[in-house]
């Protein structure tokens, strides 16, 4: 796949994850606190998981970009590793806005274990995605098959770097309906 487009395409995603983060931001905290039944997680808590797993990437890729980025040559090419490609694939949602997979939260991702939500979960995300935004316009200028991050499963799992934007950026879109579905 052309590595230029894919970053078009992973920018046009988050962007709309932040547009869509500030427009809940707005909203009372109330009605971002209310859970569906006691044991599922309330529209602050999901935003406080996607920092939770998300993050681990995104300090991922910062360690990646700043220790061996600029010593790769741009390449146009970006061909999704084996696991990478099978696990983002899994993650995203249908097209009809259906899961494919679901699956339990591991532990250290799941909010209500660990430090908690709060209104200040959505402005971390947005924070985060910012930093997506500013990794992917980095990655323009380097190659994203000659860079490894560790996956949130541990050292065992490494995806090219070009996997650890789609895969937390899929999982982030994941839980953006999720979000839709809490506030309708």
């Amino acid at each position: 796949m052309n590595a230029q487009d894919l970053i078009d395409e992973l920018q046009e995603t988050v962007l709309g994850q932040i547009a869509r983060a500030n427009k809940v931001a707005a909203m009372s905290p109330e009605r971002l606190m209310k859970r569906p039944a006691p044991q599922q997680w309330n529209v602050l808590e999901v935003f406080e998981h996607m920092n939770l797993s998300s993050g681990i990437y995104v300090r991922g890729l910062r360690k990646v970009f700043d220790a061996k980025a600029a010593a790769l040559k741009p390449n146009s090419i970006y061909r999704p590793g084996l696991l990478g490609d099978y696990f983002t694939t899994g993650m995203l949602p249908k097209d009809d806005g259906s899961i494919r997979n679901r699956m339990r939260t591991m532990r250290m991702f799941d909010p209500q274990r660990n430090q908690g939500a709060s209104l200040q979960s959505i402005s971390a995300f947005i924070g985060m995605c910012e930093e997506q935004l500013q990794l992917l316009e980095r990655a323009r200028s380097t190659d994203l098959n000659g860079m490894r991050v560790t996956s949130s499963l541990g050292p065992i799992i490494r995806f090219k770097a070009g996997d650890a934007f789609r895969f937390p950026i899929a999982h982030q879109a994941r839980h953006m309906l999720q979000v839709e579905r809490l506030l309708a």
